[in-house]
């Protein structure tokens, strides 16, 4: 258990400074965007996901009603679903308290992480990389409440970027079989297309349901 902890952990330090960085330009643009620090903080622990908390503040600073921010983020957040069916066989011998923590705590780079090293993936090395990962982001945010007018336009220097940068380096390391590359681009393509077809967040959805189906057809033992 300590050990696959500690290696979860270790094996998401390389991704800690990204994370750290986009803490850091939230943090900052939702104190531009007109929240206290305070509740920046509180919606980092409390909700945990950047990316749907880096939708939600604009929204929040334009007025939008409350149930369109959660609907809109729900959306977003709707890949979770796919990441904890994939975790859910790991911790089946978990107690409930730890299953809710576990499940307030799934990320993008921490379930990369366990997947990439085991299937079905190890509930500890992913709990490891999610210390890791929460550890960085929580702390990236509050440094980028407490500078946060420093720096009024993150795009400028390329700070906007660190965000997907992320998430190509945790596919990057994956691609490894020419069915990962195909479900990669056949996910890019489709992603693409869907988002200049229908507006909103839907394209996330819609083509992470669609190539997962295709993922599972092609890259099962079975079709190996």
């Amino acid at each position: 258990m300590s050990s696959a902890f500690r290696e979860g952990l270790v094996a998401s330090l390389a991704l800690v400074p990204s994370v750290f960085v986009y803490g850091s330009v939230f943090g900052g643009l939702a104190v531009q965007a007109g929240l206290l620090p305070l509740e920046v903080w509180a919606m980092s622990v409390l909700v945990f996901a950047g990316a749907s908390q880096f939708v939600a503040v604009p929204m929040i600073a334009a007025g939008a009603p409350p149930v369109a921010v959660i609907l809109t983020t729900y959306v977003v957040n709707m890949r979770h679903y796919l990441m904890a069916a994939t975790l859910a066989p790991s911790f089946r011998h978990f107690r409930r308290p730890w299953l809710a923590l576990a499940a307030h705590v799934v990320n993008d780079e921490s379930f990369a992480v366990a997947v990439a090293r085991a299937n079905p993936p190890d509930a500890w090395v992913f709990l490891g990389s999610a210390a890791a990962i929460a550890g960085a982001f929580l702390g990236g945010v509050v440094t980028g409440t407490l500078l946060g007018g420093l720096v009024e336009d993150p795009a400028r220097y390329g700070l906007d970027f660190a965000f997907p940068a992320v998430f190509l380096a945790l596919v990057a390391v994956q691609l490894k079989r020419r069915g990962d590359w195909l479900v990669a681009v056949a996910a890019g393509v489709l992603a693409v297309a869907i988002s200049i077809a229908l507006p909103g967040n839907w394209h996330i959805v819609i083509a992470g349901v669609a190539v997962s189906a295709l993922a599972a057809r092609l890259l099962s033992p079975e079709a190996a």
